[in-house]
Parts: structure tokens; sequence; C-alpha cells
């Protein structure tokens, strides 16, 4: 269940040495980058026992240029705010842990007519803030009116014309959150608000510990309005308790009551209670999980959207396509222990997640090459945890969250032997394909990552799946490869987009290369495939002519080795004609290419072309033209010329476009740079 591995990465957060500081900033959003203007205007309505007065602070500074305000890190967890996540913000949100609320535009300017913002913004928000629940609803009208008479009596002081965003403390020396003390008598769980203005020599302080257990009561209370129990066992630790409530998080909508999709139908709106018991300890450390999660889930950029879900059977449709054209998605590596264990090792190693790592290391699980995540890295842990990948899409602010995939149960050696392959992949192996196509060495983005590279094998349709199958070490189907890599082939053999082509088939033997190391290292299975190293040897062969019946036993080898023949072919057929054979005798404009069309239009008709306009052919020719047509003739009686046309077709131009004239052939006609598609 995604809710227990959340809890089980909360809970050593939760019983950490973590900061008072940093429990906030994880647990409310001061350091959001969505909150940083609010921090502008912060009005501070003190009520002291004889007057009352109002603070207006300004937490942080602008830059040289004053176009981007930095919020003081240092005070922002003194005002602990929470911005909504769905709904209206301009009315209450939740259950308040003290009275500090976000105010917005609107808010600001009604606070020039006292009443109306009593009754229409503040009375709401003290009605559901947990120290103001014990007063009677005469004693909250009467506070908001105080405290709106207040505010208004100053709003000379902060308002202007231009829009304003702000937050609004009230501070009530009755609330057990508060605290008035001496200056410089505070404790290491004061945090300093503001000095007195209504007590000479005092400063204003938040209670932190007391915030942080008002904090969770008020989320706790947020669940319950979808359900609580009392005496009920927890869903999570099985045990019997006082009370138990659904697992409703409002500051992560993950199960939102507006989403009717994890609810039966007979529920009523209280009812969520019957689905998920929670009680208060696994509730707390849910709420830990859920906010660390926020903090390192990482958006896919848009390029690698693309990659992942344009079509590959068309080169052309690919191209046109737009990055912005695909739905925003975010992935979340998750990882678990086994068994819960050494917690502090844990939060360790959580607390590396969280930071924005400088210097990368080799041991490390780079998310971006294995899930597409962009600077998201899980430190070194052992094969005794299981990391989890989850894909969603959506707005959370609308309770508009929809999984695209789980991927669960990951064991870390093989993430990591996957991250190496892409990676000797990358710095190696990349370029040696490309010189052997004659291609300059560049960057391939399409194969840099995991995602990238699967998506463009198998499509989009499946990428999800073949990524699972990886992790999980299940064999890959390879059809969907030859297909797509055959159609596209075959599209830009007609628009004579030979570097293309060449690109595809770089692309091809990428995977190639991958599929078999992927089989040797991670699935202990050998061969299988060809890469381009297997092709080199049966290249040698060609040009010495030593080419025997048993290296035309596969269909692939038949089709790679027509492709070199008909190649060879061309370079002297265009020497005396000045025209492409291929093109003009093999396949007609705008036709498919197929196995039948080079066998019958093609190699069949070497023999006769040769001696009408007396070609001169290297002598490995002559060798391997009659093995190539009763290569052919047993093709044909089994009927793989259709069945597996794909496969053909792609070693066919791969034979092709990898020929090369040999140094020391001076029998036949034609350079490489003067035929059409031998050159870059």
């Amino acid at each position: 269940m995604l809710a227990e591995s959340v809890i089980r990465i909360g809970r050593p957060i939760m019983q950490s040495d973590l900061s008072l500081e940093e429990r906030i900033r994880l647990l409310t959003d001061v350091s959001s980058i969505s909150c940083k203007n609010y921090f502008q205007n912060v009005i501070v309505a003190e009520l002291g026992k004889d007057t009352d007065t109002v603070h207006y602070l300004t937490i942080g500074m602008f830059d040289g240029d004053q176009k981007s305000f930095q919020v003081d890190a240092r005070r922002n967890v003194s005002f602990p705010i929470t911005f909504p996540n769905g709904g209206n913000p301009l009315v209450p949100q939740g259950v308040y842990a003290l009275p500090c609320y976000l105010m917005w535009e609107p808010h600001l300017k009604k606070m020039m007519n006292a009443e109306a913002f009593a009754q229409e913004i503040l009375l709401p928000r003290l009605n559901s803030t947990i120290g103001y629940r014990e007063l009677m609803q005469e004693e909250r009208e009467k506070l908001a009116l105080r405290i709106s008479n207040l505010l208004a009596e100053n709003t000379q002081r902060f308002l202007r014309e231009e829009k304003q965003l702000g937050i609004l403390l009230v501070f009530d020396s009755r609330l057990a959150v508060y605290k008035i003390k001496e200056q410089l008598a505070s404790e290491p769980s004061d945090l300093w608000i503001a000095d007195s203005l209504c007590i000479s020599d005092s400063a204003l302080y938040l209670d932190g510990e007391e915030f942080l257990n008002q904090f969770i009561t008020a989320k706790m209370d947020e669940a319950a309005s979808l359900g609580k129990a009392q005496n009920a066992v927890s869903t999570f630790s099985n045990q019997v308790s006082t009370e138990v409530v659904s697992i409703y998080n409002k500051s992560w909508l993950w199960l939102s009551p507006t989403w009717e999709m994890p609810c039966s139908n007979d529920w009523g709106k209280t009812d969520w209670i019957k689905g998920i018991k929670v009680d208060a300890e696994n509730y707390a450390a849910f709420l830990y999980g859920s906010q660390f999660l926020k903090e390192i889930q990482v958006p896919l950029s848009n390029s690698l959207l693309k990659e992942m879900f344009a079509p590959i059977m068309s080169v052309e449709a690919k191209k046109h396509m737009k990055t912005t054209s695909f739905q925003p998605i975010y992935g979340i590596p998750l990882v678990v222990p086994l068994l819960d264990g050494d917690s502090k090792q844990n939060f360790k190693k959580y607390r590396h997640m969280l930071k924005n790592q400088q210097h990368l290391s080799q041991t490390d699980l780079h998310m971006e090459v294995l899930a597409g995540m962009k600077g998201s890295i899980i430190p070194q842990f052992s094969d005794e945890h299981r990391l989890t990948i989850l894909y969603y899409s959506g707005d959370l602010s609308r309770g508009d969250m929809h999984i695209r995939a789980i991927i669960e149960d990951i064991v870390p050696s093989i993430a990591s032997k996957i991250q190496s392959i892409l990676w000797k992949i990358k710095n190696y192996e990349c370029g040696s394909i490309q010189d052997e196509f004659g291609v300059q060495r560049q960057p391939l983005y399409k194969t840099e990552t995991l995602p990238s590279l699967l998506a463009n094998a198998f499509g989009p349709g499946y990428v999800w799946n073949v990524l699972q199958k990886v992790f999980h070490r299940q064999s890959l189907e390879m059809k969907h490869l030859f297909q797509a890599t055959e159609k596209k082939l075959n599209e830009l053999v007609n628009k004579e987009d030979y570097w293309g082509m060449k690109q595809e088939l770089i692309f091809f033997y990428v995977f190639m290369l991958f599929y078999k190391l992927y089989n040797e290292q991670i699935r202990n299975v050998k061969g299988g495939v060809k890469d381009l190293a297997d092709w080199k040897k049966i290249i040698e062969q060609y040009y010495s002519g030593e080419l025997k019946d048993e290296d035309f036993n596969s269909l692939e080898n038949l089709g790679f080795i027509s492709g070199m023949l008909l190649k060879q072919f061309s370079h002297s057929y265009y020497m005396k004609t000045n025209k492409d054979f291929v093109k003009q005798r093999v396949m007609k404009f705008g036709s498919k290419l197929t196995p039948v069309m080079i066998w019958q239009q093609g190699v069949l008709r070497c023999q006769e072309l040769a001696d009408q306009w007396d070609l001169k052919l290297g002598v490995n020719f002559w060798g391997v033209l009659p093995l190539v047509l009763l290569g052919f003739l047993s093709a044909n009686e089994k009927k793989t010329l259709v069945s597996e046309k794909n496969v053909f077709m792609t070693a066919f131009w791969s034979g092709y476009l990898l020929y090369r004239k040999p140094k020391n052939d001076n029998d036949s006609d034609g350079t490489e740079e003067s035929i059409k598609g031998g050159s870059n």
C-alpha cells in the first residue's frame, strides 16, 4: 500500500534529531517559493491586557534590482503558514494550528471595513483555529470585531494601491503557542516574532514545540472531517487506538474527497474511516512522509516527455510534435527498508535526498538517468531496501491527481547495474557506433535516460510496462523495435534522407547493445541479438570473400549481407549509368521496399546488368552472390521473407549503410564519396 510506504518513510524523519526550525520548514509552507511574496506584508495584531497594537513587518528584503524578494530564512519559521491546496483560497481552508492566516488582495482591502472583515474574513478563520475552539461563539465574534477594529485603525500603515499579499498573525497571549518573555530570555524552542509594543523590554515568541503539537492536532482534525472512530483498530499498527481517523491529508491531496475513485458508492461524507483507519502516531508519520515526498518530487522535462510519448512509427510526426503538447508528469522516488531497522541511518539518507547535491557520487542512484527525474539523487542503499518509483499527473490543487505508474520492489543493486550500463553506453559506446556509420560524434539525447531509451524502442503505449520489466529483470520482446525501425527507415529512404536513416540505425544499435548488456549483466542470459560488434566479423568476411553457407543461417544475416552486396553493386552501377540502382531498379518512387523486391528486382538482376553494362565488380562480389541467391530461395521456402520482413529490412539497411569500399579493392568502379547514401 502506498500509504504504508509513506508512513515508513515518515517515521524515521519524525523520530530523528531534526531541529525545530527544520521540522516547521518541512511541515509548513514557509519556505515555499509560492509563498515568498506574502512575507512582504506581515501584520501582527498584538492583543494586550490594557491596549492592543499592530506590528507591520517585512520578513526579508528585495535584491539589488528590486525585482525579487528574498525571505529572511531565520525569521519566517515564526510565521508558520500553510498554503491551501484545493478549493477557493479566499475562504478558510482546513483547521488552523494557530491564528496565522494568509491574506490575499481582497482580504487586505476589506480591512478598511472592520465589521465586514470581522464577519466575512476573520471570524470563519477563528472558528477553525485550534486555540479558540473552547471559546463561545459570542466570544469569538467579539474577538474578531476587536481585531478588525484594530486593523481598520492602522490600515494607512500597510495598505497600498498596488496589489498586495500578506500574512495576518494574531498574537493572543492566552494561546499556548505564544509566549511573552523578557528580551534575550528565550529558550531553544522559542521563535522570536517581534519585540512587544504593549509591554516594555519584552518580546513576542512562538513556542515551536507547542506549535508542532497543535499542527499535528489540526491535521488530525482535518482528517477526522472525513471520518473518525473511537477505540478502533488502526490499519497500520494493528492495535486498538483511542481514536483513529481517515487518511485524508489536505496539504497533499492524494486522497481528495472530490475524487470518487477510492470511495465506495455507499459511503457518506464521513465514511472514509471505513476504508483506512490511522492512529495518531502513524498519522504524524504520514504527515512527515507526505511532506518529504512533496519536497523531493520532480517534474519530468518537456523534452523528455516528448521522447516518452511522441509516436515512434513516423519520423515526421515526431518532428512536428511540440514539447509543450504533453501533460506535465511528476516523479517521486520512494526508498523503504524491508524491515524497520536503524531509523537513524534511514533518516540520514533521506536527508541526503533533500539536499541539492553539488558533488555526485558514482555509488548514488541518479534518478535522472534511471527515471528521468532531473536532479533527484538516491544515496547508496543496501539490498535490504526497496525502491519504488511513482509517476503522477494532474493538478493536486484541484484534487485532480492521476497515478500514471507505480514501479515497486526495485532492488537497489539492480538499479545501480542498469545505471552503469547506461553510463557505459553514453560515455564510450555511443560515439563508437556513430563512428561506424560515419556520423560526427554528438550527444544522443534519446539514449541518455532509461525512460527515453525504452520509449523510443517500444513506443509510448508500452513505456511504463517495459520500464517495470527492466527494473524487475524480465525478458523484453524486440518485435516493436524492429517494426518501428523498419517503418522509419522506409519513410526516410523515400525522402533520400540517408543521414536520418543512419541516425535511426545508430539508435537501433545503441539499444541492441543495451539489450545485450542487460541480458548478460542483469539476467545472466547470453546471445539472442546481434549488436554492431557482431556485424564487424561478417563485414570482414565479406570483404575477404570468406563467407560460407553457415553464415546465411539466419534471415538477419541474409538481410545484412544482401545490403552490402547491393551497395557494392550500386557503386559500379552508378559509375556507368549515373543512377542509383536501388532507387531506379529495385524500388519505385514512393513504394515500400520489401525483401521480395530486393531478391527479385535486385539480387537476381545483378548478373544480367553487370554483363549489360560491363560493370567492374570486386572478386568477393561474385563469390557472395550465389550464396545470397541460395539464401533467398531457402528463406522463401520457409516464408520468412514475409513473416520476418522487419528483421530482414533493418539488417539490409544496416549492411547497405555500413558498407565501405575496401582500400585494396582496385577491381570495382566507384568511390565511396561518389555514391549517394555512402557519404555523410
